[in-house]
Order: structure tokens, then C-alpha cells, then sequence
């Protein structure tokens, strides 16, 4: 008698064969993964190293291990259109210059400034208005470029990808659904552990979603919407 050969662990399951199942999964955990899975189906890619921390710690469950490398595999198909599209790369490139460059004035500045005000250096307490102000300078210039060329990828990739409405299409359809799976299982432990949503701010790109309150659009700084997950039962 034949026996089917076992899934060896950390390999993916075809999608068409693959069952997304979060009832394992706590609240926490939860809500990152709705904001991360929402996030991706518009390119926005988020460093995913933190669910192998969650793993190393003994922090996620067991059955959700499973899933994960199914789920990675759709997330890094989102992650790969990146560096494909046209100056993505020399942004990226750039933006990497300008912060190596600034932690470097901030590395030097930084600790003579303090030696020079604890030791009295003279020739150091001389010129400590100058490092003061390169300290701030570098601090300062990494973090405008750093927001600078991630708005200048994020348009070129979202230009990218409006240009090809078929690029990764199946893959948003599983993430939307998988998305809405996570808010029903969040409304489930709210109701089940009598958390009060209102107290639960959830952080969404997409408002296409049944079972959520729209408290927060969009709108200068905030690209995102906040919503709340309402423990109500959708019919």
C-alpha cells in the first residue's frame, strides 16, 4: 500500500491547494498580520524578519508555522516588482549613500562632543557649537531622505504596477481574502475575550473590507487609513 509522501516543513503548498487558517493565532499577532497582508496587495512591503523572531521565540503557533512559508512565498512576489521597475534600485542605492554618510558625521560628531564637555578638551569646547550642529544636521538629513526616496519609490512602483492591472492579480484576490479571514478572527477574539474594539485601532491601506469602521483617511502625512475591527456578527 502506497503512502503519500509528507510535506517536508518549511515547503510551500500550492495555492489552489492551500487552506489559510488563523484560529491559532492571538490578537497581537493578529492585527500586525491584517496591516502587512493589506499593505502588500498595493506594494507596500514591509520587513517580514519580524514573524522569524516571533518564530524563534516560541511566539507563534505551531499550525500557523506551517502556513507561513505559503504565505511568504505570495508576499515576496509582491516584494520582487520592486527592483524591476525602472530607478527603483538607484533610489534605493542613494538613499543608502545619504544614511551610511550621515550615521558616519553623526558617529564622529557625536562622541567628541561628549568627550569634549565631560574631559574640558579646550580645542574641542571650542568648536562644540559646530558638532552640536552636524550631530542635528545628520540626524536630520537621514531621516528627510530617507522619507524622500521611499515617496519616490513607492510612486514608481505604484506607476509600475497601475500600467499592468494583471501584474500579481491572483495574489491580491487570496491576500484581500486572506485579509478579511484575519478581521473575522479578530472580531471573534474581541467578542470571545470581551475586548473593547474602540480600544483596538487597526492600521489598514485598503477600505474594502466588511466588518471595519473607518475612523481616519488618508490624508497629509497619514497614508493610511485607521479603522476599527467591529466584534459585531456580519451577515
Amino acid at each position: 500500500m502506497s503512502q503519500r509522501p509528507k510535506k517536508k516543513k518549511g515547503t510551500t503548498i500550492p495555492l489552489n491547494e492551500f487552506k489559510f487558517d488563523p484560529s491559532d493565532l492571538d490578537l497581537k499577532l493578529t492585527r500586525s498580520l491584517i496591516t502587512v497582508f493589506d499593505g502588500y496587495q498595493i506594494y507596500r512591503c514591509f520587513d517580514l524578519t519580524f514573524m522569524d523572531k516571533r518564530m524563534s521565540k516560541g511566539e507563534v503557533p505551531r499550525g500557523f508555522i506551517k502556513q507561513w512559508p505559503t504565505v511568504k512565498g505570495v508576499l515576496h512576489k509582491f516584494a520582487a516588482v520592486g527592483p524591476k521597475v525602472q530607478n527603483v534600485e538607484t533610489y534605493l542605492r542613494n538613499r543608502q549613500i545619504i544614511a551610511f554618510l550621515a550615521l558616519a558625521l553623526l558617529t564622529i560628531s557625536a562622541p567628541l562632543l561628549v568627550v569634549g564637555w565631560i574631559l574640558r578638551i579646550d580645542w574641542i569646547v571650542a568648536i562644540n557649537i559646530p558638532l552640536a550642529l552636524i550631530a542635528v544636521f545628520s540626524v536630520f538629513t537621514s531621516a528627510i531622505t530617507n522619507a524622500w526616496f521611499n515617496r519616490k519609490v513607492a510612486w514608481a512602483v505604484f506607476e509600475y504596477t497601475e500600467g499592468d492591472p494583471s501584474l500579481n492579480r491572483k495574489e491580491k484576490e487570496f491576500l484581500h481574502e486572506w485579509t478579511q479571514g484575519l478581521i473575522y478572527h479578530a472580531a471573534r477574539i474581541m467578542r470571545k475575550e470581551d475586548i473593547d474594539y474602540k480600544k483596538k485601532r487597526t492600521k489598514f491601506y485598503n477600505d474594502d473590507y466588511k466588518g471595519v469602521e473607518v475612523l481616519q483617511v488618508p490624508k497629509g502625512l497619514r497614508k493610511h487609513y485607521t479603522m476599527h475591527i467591529l466584534t459585531e456578527r456580519v451577515r
